[in-house]
């Protein structure tokens, strides 16, 4: 049994009145801006898992352009384990990050395989599935089985961060320890289908790295508050390096050219191609072709270029 971490020293005490506080108005503001996502009703943990994946590193307009674009294709786990890699990867388009389409393709073949199509209700099983960690566990848990888990993103982070510790940039402040503790203590029993996404929403739209204190009914329960009411900001933690010229431009370049074909394509027309676009050495083309073999985005055999590994 793992020991459940202790408490840490806070700032502000955390009171049962000041807990129940939190709760009460965080889930009242979400009762006023739930956004109606599909995957939020649906009670269906293969729906939940693609949510959840798409949901890495990528904007919620965004994802709901993914989910439904991949639902279409692959409406249910069976449908897309028997589909190919090249169909994945097709589908998943340039959302970005493709490893995720393949980690989604992967993860079907062996719920299939080992559980009869049905993805597990633990969190230790689920975590052993490519391409799925705490957060999308938690929110399969959550949405698919109806069971409370913690969930853990940025925008969780930056809340109670800011909220509990103080912190004006969780993400780089707050230790990994503190928001853990975090998560669970202030999960309200039987909630968490309401509870997790009303933190992420909240994290999105009022308590974002640059805070709209004004409109937030935690103001008056949030450690950091008086920080942001006199003026202090929150840096940004890294600046974005720029895309243009980049291996990601390179070997999305690639990507683009072999989602695009019918079949394969002669790896000396890829090549020339990539460099025509974007200008760079073909040395440079040649590490992005390997980097892309390497993660099984894409395979080379006879001088051909095509998409995925089978």
């Amino acid at each position: 049994m793992t020991a459940k971490p202790q408490e840490p020293q806070l700032p502000r005490p955390l009171s049962p009145q000041r807990l129940g506080a939190i709760r009460k108005r965080l889930l009242r503001w979400y009762d006023e801006h739930e956004q109606p996502f599909p995957w939020r009703e649906g009670r269906n943990p293969y729906a939940a898992l693609v949510a959840a994946v798409a949901a890495q590193q990528t904007q919620m307009s965004r994802v709901v352009e993914i989910y439904d674009r991949w639902m279409q294709a692959f409406p249910t786990i069976e449908t897309l384990a028997s589909a190919s890699d090249a169909e994945a990867l097709r589908v998943w388009g340039r959302a970005g990050y493709p490893r995720r389409a393949l980690y989604l393709h992967r993860t079907a073949r062996i719920v299939c395989e080992q559980y009869g199509g049905l993805l597990p209700r633990d969190r230790a099983t689920l975590e052993s599935l490519p391409g799925v960690g705490p957060f999308t566990a938690a929110i399969v848990l959550n949405f698919g089985h109806n069971i409370d888990a913690p969930a853990v993103d940025t925008n969780i982070v930056r809340v109670l961060g800011r909220l509990l510790f103080g912190d004006l940039q969780p993400a780089r402040e707050t230790s990994p320890a503190h928001i853990k503790w975090a998560t669970e203590r202030l999960l309200p029993d039987k909630q968490a289908m309401r509870w997790n996404p009303a933190l992420m929403d909240f994290g999105a739209s009022i308590c974002a790295p640059a805070p709209k204190c004004h409109l937030c009914p935690l103001a008056s329960l949030c450690v950091a508050h008086p920080q942001f009411a006199h003026g202090a900001r929150a840096n940004a933690v890294r600046a974005q390096p720029s895309f243009a010229g980049s291996q990601r431009e390179l070997r999305g370049i690639i990507m683009t050219l072999l989602r695009t074909a019918h079949g394969s394509l002669q790896r000396t027309d890829v090549i020339s191609k990539v460099v025509e676009l974007s200008g760079v050495k073909r040395s440079r083309v040649y590490l992005a072709e390997q980097s892309l073999i390497d993660d099984r985005l894409i395979r080379r055999i006879d001088h051909k270029l095509s998409l995925g590994s089978d």
